[in-house]
């Protein structure tokens, strides 16, 4: 029966442990090429680890029939019928390095299933090696390695062996095999918690346990069943829990498999507790933009009491009535929760009033072209300004009082000193890395808050723009090799440009990139000649005006469109009794390139051979006069092109 979960692959290894204690151990010898194990009873197989370093080792493990295949980077290891010889009663083990250091043994029941019917008894390192060995590849809607591991997610963690060290000791004779083994919780099953709390659980009686959190460089005692972390990320494998026995042996490490974050702090409101809006605003319209900051991503909602019926909010804070506000009116109060993805909570009171007049701003981007995108060179140079408008014009101390920029649900960075001044109702805010450099790939959101009057009035403003700061990938220039293959030499002069990104334009050049030429849909075409190294350039610009690495040839392309001539005769004489070993007649043809010679089928064609070097031979001594023995010579170039000449002996 084949196990299916960690807790039985664990049992089972540590059942197999005490088996491999009473074995011979042999060591097995890492050789390049195949090498075969003739399984014997008694013995307990190792690959010798100092033939490599386990630290970046990748191997695959396969049931082929009754074989073990064991295959590394060079080397291929087949134990001969261990399935039939060691499996069935445990007589002999195979054991393969993990990653820590320790062992694990082949058994028959723990794999899982390729496409094409392998079973995977075990794969450590990267996934390389296994998707090369394996042909299970995604071609006709065939499941890829990936999508096997993906759908079998339970077993490979089992048999990958990522997260537990089973102990290379047999000292636990109580030979319970179901055992509870140990684990450990905590509060948010989706790594990320405000609850630091790690809660251990599965301890065998009588057994001490320790924990680490710097991936085993140290362990700590434990007491009772849980510790605390600090605030802080912790990678995968960086906790552990040690479990040892009465007698001092280690039962079990077990490790974290995915990262843990750690979040006790509480987001940072940092816009402002008052807002004022103007009569007739519509509904859809956003009145009120909440931030806060926080290392990681802020939902936002709205809590129960005040005027919270009168409002809505959305998860990336966007304040609005739910219905349009008619008459002025002051002092509606709403709560707004803002919750990170630990779940810590900042709660601020926003007061909300209706005014016949109310202060809002335009927000512009400045040096970045017209399509509402910013590229890296825009980035450099990005100003940012607005005017001032208001039905108000006794305003006093009109200033900002802060400016926000979002991305992702998140502050990326707040201006809070150092703002512009108004002056005639406009300011400017000038490039500065201090903000500039915070900003990443996607949508980005700018909100500039404003007061005046002592802050007794209130506004803002606010756009959103596209941010595309990361270069396109560089192209590739693929073409038919005619001919010969790989070397260079064609006769289809279209070259195929792969790896553009959508939207994007390209050029290409054909003179070391001295000029360029925009390109259209995806290919373009040489003419006849030789194109050097370096000759061929392409580079491609996306729609924000990123321009890639420009991609170069690394090898002469030959472009040949030219069939070869043919210098020799079309008839030939030839004396009876000739050896059949003998040249009869020499095909010549001028080309740029070499050429070689082939017959083409029908006429007399059986009678005769040609060598690739165009020497015609009788394949049978003639021994009567005859005439009109004819056949057809093809004469072909190094980029495929043909002549065909008709001879008559």
């Amino acid at each position: 029966m084949q196990v299916k979960t960690q807790k039985q692959v664990i049992a089972l290894q540590n059942k197999v442990q005490k088996v491999a204690d009473q074995l011979n151990e042999e060591i097995i010898a890492i050789t390049k090429g195949i090498q075969h194990i003739q399984t014997q009873t008694g013995v307990a197989y190792q690959l010798n680890t100092k033939d490599f370093d386990t630290k970046k080792l990748n191997l695959i493990a396969k049931k082929v029939g009754d074989d073990l295949e064991v295959t590394l980077e060079e080397n291929v290891v087949i134990f001969d019928n261990y399935f039939n010889v060691c499996t069935t009663d445990l007589s002999c083990l195979v054991s393969l390095p993990t990653k820590d250091g320790g062992l694990y043994h082949i058994v028959a029941d723990a794999f899982f299933t390729l496409e094409d019917g392998t079973q995977v008894v075990y794969f450590y390192g990267e996934q390389s090696i296994v998707s090369t060995e394996s042909s299970a590849v995604s071609t006709d809607n065939k499941q890829s390695f990936f999508d096997v591991v993906t759908s079998n997610i339970g077993i490979v963690a089992a048999v990958a062996v990522v997260a537990v060290v089973v102990a290379t000791s047999g000292s636990d004779k109580n030979n319970n095999d179901d055992e509870v083994l140990p684990t450990f919780t905590l509060a948010d099953t989706g790594g990320t918690t405000n609850n630091a709390t790690i809660t251990v659980s599965g301890l065998k009686e009588g057994a001490t346990w320790q924990y680490s959190i710097d991936g085993g460089a140290s362990f700590t005692d434990g007491t009772g069943s849980s510790f605390v972390l600090n605030e802080g990320t912790y990678a995968e494998n960086v906790i552990q829990i040690k479990q040892t026995d009465t007698a001092g042996n280690i039962l079990i490490i077990i490790k974290n498999t995915s990262p843990v974050v750690v979040d006790t702090t509480n987001p940072l409101f940092t816009s402002a507790t008052t807002v004022d809006v103007k009569t007739n605003t519509e509904a859809s319209e956003t009145i009120y933009e909440a931030t806060a900051t926080d290392n990681n991503a802020v939902t936002y909602t709205l809590e129960d009491g005040n005027q919270k019926d009168k409002f809505t909010i959305s998860k990336e804070g966007e304040l609005r009535y739910k219905q349009k506000q008619t008459t002025a009116h002051n002092d509606d109060k709403v709560t707004i929760i803002a919750t990170d993805a630990a779940g810590n909570e900042t709660k601020q009171l926003v007061t909300v009033s209706v005014k016949d007049f109310i202060l809002s701003t335009s927000v512009i981007w400045n040096n970045i072209g017209d399509d509402n995108n910013i590229n890296i060179a825009e980035l450099a140079m990005a100003t940012l300004s607005g005017t001032v408008t208001s039905a108000d014009s006794a305003f006093t101390d009109l200033n900002i009082t802060s400016i926000v920029f979002k991305q992702n649900n998140a502050v990326v960075h707040t201006i809070n000193t150092a703002l512009p001044v108004i002056n005639n109702n406009t300011w400017t805010l000038g490039h500065d890395n201090a903000w500039a450099s915070k900003l990443v790939d996607g949508n980005c959101t700018v909100v500039v808050n404003l007061s005046a009057n002592s802050n007794s009035i209130t506004g803002q403003g606010k756009t959103v723009v596209a941010i595309d700061i990361v270069d396109p990938d560089t192209p590739v220039l693929n073409f038919t090799d005619t001919g010969l293959s790989n070397d260079g030499v064609t006769k289809n002069g279209t070259m195929t440009v792969g790896d553009l990104e959508a939207g994007a334009t390209w050029q290409y050049s054909i003179d070391g990139g001295t000029n360029f030429t925009s390109g259209t849909g995806s290919s373009f075409i040489l003419n006849e000649g030789t194109y050097t190294e370096n000759t061929i350039q392409i580079k491609q610009t996306d729609v924000a005006g990123n321009t890639s690495s420009v991609f170069k040839n690394m090898s002469s392309v030959v472009v040949d469109t030219t069939n070869p001539l043919f210098t020799s005769a079309t008839t030939v004489d030839v004396k009876t009794n000739t050896e059949a070993s003998e040249t009869i007649y020499e095909a010549t043809a001028i080309d740029n390139n070499a050429v070689t010679y082939t017959l083409e089928d029908g006429n007399q064609k059986d009678k005769f051979t040609i060598s690739k070097e165009g020497e015609l031979r009788y394949k049978q001594k003639q021994t009567t006069v005859h005439n009109d023995d004819k056949v057809t010579i093809i004469a072909t170039d190094a980029a495929g092109n043909e002549t065909k000449q008709l001879v008559t002996v």
